[in-house]
């Protein structure tokens, strides 16, 4: 499989807050704490801001609670400080300079697959930005991202602070928050993203989910998916992976739509997934046994590689995809 990579279609990987945890365990570049949804309050630093407002924030989803907050009153002073100080930490955070678990995923995939996150922090785009030139995967932001921007009148996107090409007027950061009550994706940014992502999603031939819980929060977000994913398919035969800390009884209930026939694998550790196993080949490490009915040897990501052993260690891989395109 290293020397004769096939021309497959998309392998999509959607990455929730538990996949930039895994990925960053002791913090960013400085050892600054990645939040989740959990302890956000508590890691960016609300709890005061909420304690000065007289806000009961106890045993609350953030995401509800910033709704009631929006509601009442949406342009208060109260929400632009949580929306900026959300903003501010995330934009502060900085990406190491070895090799992280994103580096490994994003070299693990090839410009056919597409990584969509729902994670506002900025390490997949930063990450992006650091092989874009060497190895580039699409990427797409599902529910904006710190370090995007955008033009809406022009559909131009780019990293945040740059300007837009045909009007010369900087571009507007994309938006983090939203009340769940509107949460609809009507934005023009995010429709976007979810247009790209969705026709991958039809045309997919296996998806990993890592790290995303699929909330309440986010129904509409699951459906669309659920929509997409089986657009031209029931997907009875396909096999999807879940790469999640829970236990696979409760994974294998909660994405039941996905996998109306339960071919799904199951990892806690991105290390032991597919696309770990297979770099680069991900798709075919699925074909050649599932298809073909043949054993398929694995060759593993080297997780300890500086860059330049890394990337040497890619080049075979990355040259019969080159000699494959040449063919074509």
């Amino acid at each position: 499989m290293i020397n004769e990579p096939k021309n497959m279609r998309p392998h999509v990987v959607i990455l929730g807050a538990g996949a930039s945890v895994a990925a960053f365990p002791q913090g960013d570049a400085s050892g600054k704490k990645l939040p989740t949804m959990d302890n956000l309050i508590e890691v960016v630093g609300l709890r005061p801001i909420l304690d000065d407002s007289a806000v009961d924030y106890h045993n609350q989803n953030f995401e509800e609670l910033y709704s009631q907050l929006y509601e009442k009153e949406p342009n208060s002073t109260l929400i632009r400080t949580i929306e900026n100080t959300i903003r501010n930490y995330f934009e502060g955070l900085q990406l190491p300079e070895e090799p992280t678990l994103y580096d490994h995923l994003m070299l693990s995939l090839r410009p056919k697959d597409i990584v969509a996150t729902f994670n506002w922090d900025p390490f997949l785009h930063d990450v992006w930005e650091r092989h874009r030139y060497t190895v580039p995967v699409p990427e797409v932001h599902l529910h904006g991202n710190v370090r995007i921007a955008c033009c809406i009148e022009h559909q131009v996107q780019g990293e945040n602070g740059m300007y837009c090409p045909h009007c010369d007027e900087k571009m507007t950061p994309s938006r983090l928050l939203y009340p769940v009550a509107i949460k609809n994706y009507a934005d023009l940014f995010i429709n976007k993203q979810w247009e790209m992502i969705e026709s991958c999603l039809r045309s997919a031939f296996t998806l990993t989910i890592f790290g995303y819980g699929a909330p309440e929060t986010d129904k509409e977000a699951f459906e669309l998916m659920t929509k997409a994913w089986k657009g031209k398919s029931p997907r009875e035969l396909e096999t999807m992976e879940i790469i999640d800390t829970k236990e696979k009884q409760y994974l294998m209930e909660r994405w039941k739509p996905f996998i109306p026939t339960f071919h799904c694998m199951h990892s806690k550790d991105f290390y032991k997934s597919g696309i770990a196993h297979f770099p680069r080949r991900s798709c075919e490490g699925l074909y050649v046994p599932t298809v073909l009915g043949k054993f398929a040897e694995p060759f593993l990501t080297p997780k300890e590689m500086n860059f330049k052993e890394l990337m040497s260690w890619l080049e075979p891989l990355i040259e019969a995809e080159r000699l494959m395109a040449k063919e074509a």
